[in-house]
């Protein structure tokens, strides 16, 4: 039986490459005998618009084109009054973004033929799913699904510093030099944490929640982590100095800096983070607040097309 399928198409991801490329992607599927439509977003969360009304329209698949932030506005979309609108629908991610940080978790390659693969076999797992309430930047407080990794900290403001300049260097390059700059200019905070039933009251450079094992254009940042086991697996990087920070850089992308004196690992279902000062907050990608912020783990809520 063929499913109802709406591609989410956000045309001016890679730098726009995804709109001037879409003519030949939606050509290749077509060819394919996959039968399906598409739509452009417009404008800042027009995907979570758009697929809610796909969902309650009857479509069952929708397949993110674009970024992981395009991603996480359609992840958003298939939640609405606080429930899943439909069980049975399934996301399919085309990653065409920056950081593709999502799909080296799930096993999915970035060309056409191997999402028209994706689309024909339909084999698909059910996914954990993050949910975090933070303050918007003009005080309204706000909630949010994630399906990768949120953090707070320096990843935070690194994604603020990519997302507002040109990503033209592609994801690896357009992060780590991000990252390196970022780390002349960030200061460590005074972190009131809890996990769970555990407090944690010190003075701290990030704390990342991760359902997935990689952000921030390939940072391996928490490679113990399974999307399906019911707890996020959270990393709390210590009260780093600059100098600490540079020497050590290059482990956090194959996930030996968790080998390091002050880096710590904890699992959980609930965390709460806070600040005695100012700290952004990063969520699949996006930058789209700050902290105080209180987040959940859905446990098993999620169909997604996968390549494994």
């Amino acid at each position: 039986m063929h499913k109802k399928i709406l591609a989410i198409v956000n045309p001016v991801s890679s730098n726009g490459s995804t709109g001037r490329q879409w003519p030949n992607f939606e050509k290749a599927i077509r060819d394919s005998g996959i039968a399906f439509d598409f739509v452009f977003t417009e404008y800042p969360m027009h995907a979570k618009e758009l697929t809610q009304n796909a969902l309650n329209s009857g479509y069952e698949v929708i397949l993110s084109v674009g970024g992981d932030g395009t991603m996480n506005e359609v992840l958003n979309g298939f939640f609405q009054d606080g429930k899943i609108i439909n069980e049975n629908a399934a996301l399919a991610v085309f990653s065409r973004g920056t950081g593709c940080d999502l799909i080296r978790t799930i096993g999915i390659n970035k060309d056409v033929y191997s999402m028209i693969e994706l689309l024909k076999e339909m084999k698909s797992s059910v996914y954990d799913v993050g949910s975090v309430e933070f303050t918007k930047y003009g005080g309204e407080k706000t909630q949010r699904y994630f399906l990768n990794v949120s953090d707070v900290g320096i990843g935070g403001e690194t994604t603020f510093r990519v997302n507002k300049n040109s990503k033209a260097l592609k994801g690896f390059l357009s992060f780590m030099l991000g990252a390196l700059t970022t780390i002349f200019t960030y200061k460590n905070k005074n972190f009131e944490i809890s996990i769970d039933d555990m407090n944690i009251n010190e003075r701290l450079n990030s704390i990342i929640v991760a359902n997935g094992k990689y952000f921030g254009g390939g940072m391996k940042i928490a490679p113990m982590a399974e999307m399906n086991d019911g707890y996020f697996d959270i990393i709390i990087l210590g009260n780093f100095n600059k100098f600490e920070l540079l020497y050590n850089f290059s482990k956090i992308y194959d996930g030996s800096h968790l080998s390091h004196p002050k880096v710590k690992h904890y699992r959980g279902k609930t965390v709460r983070v806070n600040a005695k000062q100012k700290a952004l907050i990063e969520v699949d990608g996006e930058q789209p607040g700050v902290i105080e912020a209180e987040f959940h783990i859905l446990p098993q809520k999620l169909k997604v097309l996968t390549g494994r």
